[in-house]
């Protein structure tokens, strides 16, 4: 790396600035320029961005090189691995170059692999400490002399993925502090379909998109921790507003802070103000509002073809960047991949400080933060960035008069009408993610359950070619997320498969029975339903009429709808209220705990429960059976205990259960006073 570099733009902490809000910044604003990572003033990592989105990324210790890359894709073979390594040793060339004049692959495929590696070291940098440090440099380009060309990625699924692997828990906290009891729904120009979430999120995601819901919802679909860090993601996103909870209205739709195509090409300017500190922490809030007269540096990036000239002027406060994109840079992608990508807007870049340099970790802070004010409650919006495809050609100027006309964008490929062609592939790739689930490995891979290591090899490589999302026409978009989910489902595969250990275990799984990802998908329901109502156990205990714990046993009942304690608790728990507190209401909850007993005879919850509801419809007889029963199934259940000799007490004859005393004889259990134990433990 280069020990001379130019007076950076802009600079921070991690500690101050997590590296996702450093991601989440940059696209916003679409900067284009690299980012240095230092640690004890040593340089371990440099970020080319382009458009706000990583292009190219070098680190001080080597990883995830390209070779190795394809080689767990399963795109090249180990063979065509080393023979590339020993081709390489012959005079200084790329890997990818050498792989393609060998014949191993074809762009397309490099061009994937290319952005694969890229992402892979942007979620390395996620697990880089807090001490770390960061200096931004603005139009420049430090990595022009490694590897190759630049390879834009989408940041959406990588930003993700890194969250929820090292998530910044003190960020985390502070920002589900400020959404607090307000209701979240899913904004309106949301791009939730490119984060490529897993089944189970993807779960939690549409009950935003269906209705307002509070934070605990969310973490009843996905636990606690991973709940919450999704809130917090799509929070720091702007994928979600927030709504006045006393209100149970959504707020008014915001204004918006500038045009995101307009012809002056300005976006309002934050004004800070300090906010209350809490534990410890003072976040900031932000209240956009125009500035006329800031003259903002202007930074308006085209496709190269578009032959626009190349000028830069500086804004008040910062040192004009060297440009160190060419202006003749080819458009085209990796080593020849040549995808097209529409005219970016004209975007406005932040100014500096009087200092001269950017409180860029303040500035970013404050921004994220803008989405989850209570007071205002305004609804987020989400960052409009189209998913990169090649390297935008950067073109400055100093200023564009206000006369200038807007500049026109065709609309999205979603909305356009399918050909038929398209509509069959559509419907090809919809059907193919729906059944992907309900088969095994080999079955996914069209292969014997003997199949060797090397057909293993040739089908993944063979599918890997049709269901790569990238391969995915620019007119499917909105079909990605099902791509997506078929060539993970097949990467599993394919690397289950080719490693003799998992392999072997996969094999005895697939003989036990369970082996698909359905199969899965329903064992860990189960067990995440089991651990799930433990704390719905605990809850009850304080208070039957805790509204965690009943979204808790919801929860259960929706993982697993077989299990009869789950079905008898949330029956009990419904009858509770007030409007099936009338006999006949009563009844019907009967019935349903009925069923319970059906599914499991010996399902002792039920029996209580449906005695407490006959107790309450004045059918003492029936109420008795059942807790004679429940204290069969479970001598310490005192509450059924209690029933039993209450109802002796008032003159019943019937036998106690067993383990409650009296030798077997007719004779009444003695009353028992307010002052014994039972008096003291139920008060009644």
């Amino acid at each position: 790396m280069q020990n001379q570099l130019p007076a950076p733009t802009a600079a921070g902490s991690f500690l101050k600035t997590p590296f996702p809000h450093l991601l989440v910044y940059a696209l916003e604003r679409r900067l284009t320029g690299t980012f240095e990572l230092s640690l004890n003033a040593a340089s371990v990592a440099r970020m080319l961005v382009v458009g706000g989105c990583p292009a190219k990324i070098q680190t001080a210790q080597p990883i995830h090189y390209l070779g190795t890359v394809l080689t767990e894709l399963g795109m090249i073979s180990p063979d065509q691995l080393h023979a590339s390594l020993a081709r390489m040793q012959e005079g200084p060339r790329l890997q990818g170059q050498v792989l393609l004049e060998m014949g191993a692959i074809d762009p397309a495929r490099l061009d994937a692999g290319l952005r694969s590696q890229v992402e892979r070291k942007v979620e390395h940098l996620f697990s880089l400490s807090g001490d770390t440090t960061f200096a931004y440099f603005d139009g420049l380009d430090l990595l022009q002399a490694y590897g190759g060309p630049p390879t834009p990625i989408d940041p959406f699924p990588v930003l993700w993925r890194g969250v929820r692997e090292t998530p910044a828990w003190e960020h985390v906290d502070a920002t589900l502090r400020r959404v607090g009891s307000a209701l979240l729904r899913a904004s309106a120009s949301a791009q939730l379909q490119r984060f490529a979430f897993t089944p189970q999120e993807q779960q939690a995601v549409e009950l935003l998109r269906q209705r307002p819901v509070r934070v605990v919802d969310v973490s009843g679909v996905l636990g606690p921790s991973l709940g919450q860090v999704l809130v917090y993601f799509l929070m720091i996103m702007k994928q979600v507003e927030l709504i006045d909870a006393q209100a149970q209205a959504p707020a008014p739709p915001p204004q918006a802070a500038a045009p995101s195509v307009s012809g002056t090409g300005r976006h309002a300017a934050a004004n800070v103000q300090a906010a209350p500190p809490s534990s410890g922490q003072a976040f900031a809030r932000v209240q956009l509002q125009r500035q006329a007269s800031r003259s903002p540096l202007v930074v308006e990036e085209h496709v190269a073809a578009s032959g626009a000239n190349d000028e830069r002027a500086s804004s008040p406060g910062m040192k004009a960047p060297v440009n160190a994109f060419s202006a003749q840079a080819s458009p085209t992608g990796a080593f020849g991949a040549t995808p097209a990508i529409p005219p970016e807007p004209v975007i406005t870049a932040p100014a500096a400080s009087p200092g001269g340099l950017m409180d860029i970790g303040s500035m970013i802070t404050q921004t994220i933060q803008q989405s989850a004010i209570p007071p205002a409650m305004p609804a987020a919006q989400a960052p409009s960035v189209p998913a990169p495809a090649s390297v935008p050609q950067i073109v400055s100027a100093s200023e564009h008069p206000a006369s200038s006309g807007s500049m026109s964008v065709a609309p999205p490929p979603s909305s356009r009408q399918l050909t038929a062609e398209q509509n069959a592939l559509k419907t090809k790739i919809l059907e193919r993610a729906d059944q992907i689930t309900s088969q095994d490995y080999f079955q996914m891979l069209g292969l014997e359950r003997d199949a060797a290591p090397e057909a293993v090899q040739r089908a993944f490589i063979g599918l890997a070619k049709v269901w790569h999302p990238d391969r995915l026409p620019p007119a499917l978009v909105d079909a990605k997320d099902a791509c997506s989910k078929v060539f993970t489902h097949l990467t599993e595969a394919h690397a289950t498969l080719m490693d003799p250990g998992k392999r072997q275990d996969y094999m005895m799984l697939l003989k036990d029975g369970g082996a698909t990802p359905e199969d899965q998908a329903k064992i860990q329901a189960i067990l995440e339903a089991a651990t799930e109502f433990q704390k719905a156990e605990f809850l009850l205990k304080r208070s039957m009429s805790d509204p965690q714990a009943y979204e808790i046993v919801k929860r259960c009942v929706s993982l697993d709808g077989e299990q009869a304690d789950y079905l008898a608790t949330l029956a009990w728990l419904d009858a509770q209220k007030p409007e099936w507190l009338s006999r006949e209401k009563t009844l019907e909850k009967v019935i349903l705990l009925d069923r319970c007993i059906q599914k499991n005879a010996n399902c002792e919850r039920a029996y209580f429960y449906r005695g407490m509801l006959y107790k309450r419809a004045e059918e003492a007889n029936k109420a008795l059976k059942d807790f004679k029963k429940a204290a069969e199934l479970n001598p310490r259940n005192l509450d059924a205990m209690r029933e039993v000799r209450l109802h002796n007490m008032r003159g019943g004859v019937s036998k106690p259960p067993p383990g409650m005393g009296g030798g077997g004889g007719s004779k009444p259990a003695p009353p028992e006073t307010l002052g014994g134990i039972f008096g003291k433990l139920f008060k009644k």
